[in-house]
Order: C-alpha cells, then sequence, then structure tokens
C-alpha cells in the first residue's frame, strides 16, 4: 500500500498568514502577532518534512505528526485576553491537536495494513484540515480590522 498523492491531505497547511500592521490596540497586535508566527512555523515546519506535501513514508507523516503537536501546544502557551483571539488560538490548537492524532491513526493503520481503519483515518484528517482556510481568512481580517479593540 503506498499513499496516493490524493490522500497526503497532511498539509493543505500552506496558506501563510499575513498581518499588516494597522493602528490597533498594542495588545491586540502583539496578541496576533504571536499566534500568527506560531501558525506559520507550524506551516513551514510541515512543509519542510513533508517536502511541500510530496514526502508520503510513515516517518516523514510521524515527524509531520509530532509537528502538529508542537503547535498546538506553542499555541496554546500564548497568552490572550483579547476574548476573540482566544477562539481563534483554541480553534488552531483543535486543529492541529486532531491533525496529529488523524496522521498517527493513519500511519499505524498503514502499518497494520488495515485499510478500512486507514481509510477513516483520512477521512478524519481531512476534517481535521478542514477549517483551516476559514481559519486563516478570519484572523487576518480581525487582525487588520482597525475598528476591532
Amino acid at each position: 500500500m503506498h499513499f496516493p498523492r490524493r490522500y497526503f491531505v497532511l498539509l493543505p497547511l500552506t496558506a501563510t498568514l499575513s498581518l499588516l500592521t494597522v493602528s490597533c490596540s498594542e495588545s491586540k497586535v502583539s496578541q496576533c502577532n504571536k499566534i500568527i508566527k506560531v501558525a506559520n512555523q507550524a506551516v513551514t515546519e510541515a512543509k519542510s518534512i513533508t517536502k511541500g506535501g510530496q514526502a508520503s513514508d510513515s516517518k516523514a507523516m510521524l515527524k509531520a505528526a509530532d509537528a502538529m503537536e508542537k503547535a498546538s501546544k506553542d499555541m496554546e502557551a500564548i497568552k490572550v485576553n483579547d476574548q476573540k483571539l482566544q477562539d481563534y488560538q483554541t480553534r488552531f490548537v483543535t486543529m492541529y491537536r486532531d491533525t496529529s492524532k488523524a496522521t498517527r491513526d493513519f500511519v499505524a493503520a498503514f502499518q497494520k495494513k488495515d485499510r478500512s481503519a486507514a481509510e477513516a483515518a483520512l477521512t478524519n484528517l481531512q476534517k481535521a484540515t478542514t477549517p483551516e482556510k476559514q481559519l486563516v481568512e478570519g484572523i487576518n481580517v480581525y487582525c487588520t480590522d482597525k475598528k476591532s479593540p
């Protein structure tokens, strides 16, 4: 069993978060920068490990799962007092943890040659990464909105 390219959903986390420094409160800007920095590091590391989504061996996938787990811990460690940013932070943490777990489940199923478990893990992996685009767009809008506190 090989990893077909269409199944390697692990990281469409390639969308790069952008932040324009605008006249917002310094606290919000600082909090945005911290969240975006962790998110960008997660994307960069995952792309590097998986060679832009081309690597499909189990070792690379497990390293990518480790990177997502690390990103969840790094994201969770950020002190955020802005309620809206807390929501984004929580959603990123959940996405990274779910991605890591689904990836590990897929590798385990693949190694056992358990096709149904591998398919279930791939479905979970797709579900885990689905919120990424909306999260990226949402935090970019929120962090560059001059009207937000």
